[in-house]
């Protein structure tokens, strides 16, 4: 099968810097859907007025903010509606590099079964707590997957193969806020999706506007792992069993059953 690939991007009343993003976004050649999550009425009246101008691009419609991981759900089930097979995840405040789509775009094709997720590099501009926050969710995330190579769980930079993430999302009870995007890379290891990785610049731009709620997502995200701790420990004797029989998952997957609910 030939793979058909298209960029999905959440977009909540980030219009000025998807407004500056955009040119890069246009020059990678792929469709591009914009999936706005209940933005201010004349954010998206805006919105609506720039992404007109432009054939490639098409704007997905949210009535009620649901949070980034509802947007890019979203957008994965339309980018299925439409016939395509992959889609590569950027945030809409230009954070990620577009000219690194390319690369993600040919491992996709080489690994076409897989996730292919940014490896952040990052620079100064990154602020520590947020550098601290992501080692301690990148290990607990390997706790969490039963050993599988999780290297970086937080970088919104990926290339989803689409009905099988969309079976992820159905086979779970994945939350849509900001806690999706390090939880669907351990379900989806627990249901043996591969995950692989390239190398990927991410800045924080000095003006960037945050939707990060301190509170409210941090106890998104404590819950979240509560939960996965919990899933995880249900597949312990089983991620054991693997490894006393040599059948464990390769450092380049993530290993576990199919179908089991948490």
């Amino acid at each position: 099968m030939t793979e058909r690939f298209c960029i999905i991007v959440p977009h909540f009343n980030h219009l000025a810097e998807l407004q500056s993003y955009l040119p890069a976004l246009l020059a990678c050649g792929l469709p591009v859907l914009v999936v706005d999550d209940g933005s201010d009425p004349a954010v998206r009246e805006a919105l609506r007025r720039l992404l007109a101008r432009h054939e490639s691009v098409e704007l997905v419609l949210r009535e009620d903010n649901g949070g980034k991981g509802a947007a890019i759900v979203s957008g994965i089930r339309a980018a299925l509606e439409r016939g395509f097979t992959h889609g590569i995840g950027m945030d809409a405040d230009g954070q990620h590099d577009v000219g690194d789509v390319a690369r993600m775009r040919r491992a996709a094709e080489a690994h076409p079964g897989s996730i292919i997720s940014g490896l952040p590099q990052f620079g100064p501009d990154i602020p520590r707590a947020r550098l601290y926050g992501r080692m301690i969710t990148n290990g607990l995330a390997r706790l969490e997957s039963g050993g599988a190579t999780l290297r970086d769980i937080m970088c919104g930079f990926r290339c989803y193969p689409l009905a099988l993430v969309a079976e992820v999302c159905d086979g779970y009870r994945v939350r849509y806020r900001m806690d999706f995007d390090p939880e669907i890379l351990v379900r989806a290891s627990w249901r043996g999706v591969p995950v692989r990785y390239i190398e990927t610049r991410v800045r924080y731009p000095a003006n960037g506007v945050s939707h990060y709620r301190m509170f409210r997502d941090n106890a998104d995200m404590t819950l979240m792992h509560l939960r996965l701790i919990g899933g995880a420990l249900l597949r312990a004797p089983g991620w054991m069993a693997r490894r006393i029989t040599g059948t464990a998952p390769s450092s380049s997957t993530s290993g576990g059953e199919r179908g089991r609910r948490s």
